[in-house]
């Protein structure tokens, strides 16, 4: 991963999947930690873009199981992102911990975003998957977009019932803008157990990091 000298934000979100006008302003510092805590032993490829945002995001990891005990088929995820590039500077430990800390509480309901530790982070953006199952992530008020491709996978380390973390980049078949790769990270959550046949919604949380 990339030397990364710095990180500046100003995010201003027009209407656009259920977001309303919110003006986020970060300044630009060096930060102490630039990338994501990898698990130990286990490296997912890097990138030789830079750095744009780290955002927490915070959902349901979705499933269906054809009867109990047999294994949930992934059939997507929906997840509200909110703004944490600040925190990634300023507090890097914070940012860490909040995945396992957000995953426990209600989903909050828009406008508002998420409070920990004394922080508050505003709603930025959307992931879901399209009708074609493609992963999509949007951020309205900068006109930037990423349909993503799984590039690399690594079981999450130490963390029970979490999904794993993930290298994504842009599907060349599709027209991404302004992102070209993104980071899954310190994820809390989102693994199924078939117990009874039907629709699974998991709860989840985690930390995306976005380069382009």
């Amino acid at each position: 991963m990339p030397s990364l000298r710095s990180i500046c934000v100003g995010l201003l979100l027009t209407p656009c999947l259920q977001l309303s006008t919110a003006a986020l302003v970060g300044e630009c510092t060096v930060p102490e930690e630039p990338t994501p805590t990898l698990p130990n032993d286990v490296a997912l490829p890097t990138t030789t873009l830079a750095l744009k945002y780290v955002l927490i995001g915070r959902g349901t990891q979705n499933y269906t199981c054809a009867a109990p005990s047999e294994s949930p088929v992934a059939i997507g995820a929906i997840a509200t992102l909110y703004n944490a590039t600040a925190l990634a500077s300023t507090s890097p430990e914070i940012l860490h911990a909040s995945p396992s800390i957000v995953v426990t509480q209600p989903v909050p309901h828009y406008p508002s975003g998420l409070s920990i530790a004394a922080q508050h982070l505003e709603p930025v953006g959307e992931h879901f998957f399209d009708s074609a199952g493609i992963p999509v992530f949007v951020l309205p008020a900068v006109e930037e977009i990423l349909y993503a491709a799984k590039a690399a996978e690594v079981a999450a380390p130490g963390a029970d019932g979490a999904v794993d973390w993930l290298y994504l980049t842009a599907r060349p078949d599709y027209s991404s803008v302004g992102l070209g790769a993104a980071y899954r990270v310190e994820t809390a959550g989102g693994k199924a157990a078939c117990d009874e046949a039907g629709a699974q919604q998991v709860d989840y949380a985690a930390e995306y990091w976005f380069f382009g």
